[in-house]
């Protein structure tokens, strides 16, 4: 009879990819179950699955970790956004200037804190998904389009396709939130 032997790192290994690979598979399928409610499952996933914290997220990670990508996103477009209006003084940029000026100042960071409970002012502020749907819409959806048409007909905005990743993902990022409703 032949005694196998396995050396104690192999076979600590072995159990580490036993217990964890069912987990990390049922957290990718989380993110697909997720991504399969919003209207954008390829942004939403491409969104999620790069982030190293998703793969530990419930869906209201997910939900966080979306609106950091809109963050990304608003803040990439205020950015060219400015450039632009230091090149020439224009209502319509100007326009978009104060959209995602108060988006990436005020409304997203106000999301961001719907979606977390936290100390605020001596008080305590309850997690409110509802409320962070409704900002996303109202304040977020709601002023990119305003840039997006404020060009007027026949001109074509400079940050056209930024405000089309900025609006798409807030819009994944609404509809994560409203499974959490």
């Amino acid at each position: 009879m032949k005694i196998v032997s396995i050396s104690l790192p192999l076979l600590t290994i072995f159990i580490i990819q036993i217990v964890l690979l069912p987990i990390s598979h049922c957290r990718a399928d989380l993110i697909d179950q997720t991504c399969k409610q919003t209207p954008n499952y390829n942004l939403c996933v491409s969104s999620l699955k790069p982030n190293p914290r998703s793969s530990a997220a419930d869906v209201k990670g997910l939900a966080t970790i979306m609106v950091e990508v809109l963050t990304s996103k608003a803040n990439d477009t205020l950015n060219k956004i400015w450039a632009q209006l230091l090149r020439h003084e224009d209502p319509a940029i100007r326009n978009c200037y104060d959209h995602y000026g108060y988006m990436v100042a005020a409304f997203i960071p106000e999301i961001y804190g719907d979606l977390t409970s936290r100390g605020f002012g001596g008080r305590f502020v309850r997690y409110s998904p509802a409320q962070a749907e409704r900002r996303l819409h109202d304040d977020v959806i709601r002023r990119v389009d305003h840039c997006r048409h404020g060009f007027g007909k026949g001109r074509r905005s400079p940050f056209a396709k930024e405000t089309k990743a900025t609006r798409e993902a807030a819009v994944v990022a609404a509809a994560i939130v409203r499974i959490l409703i």
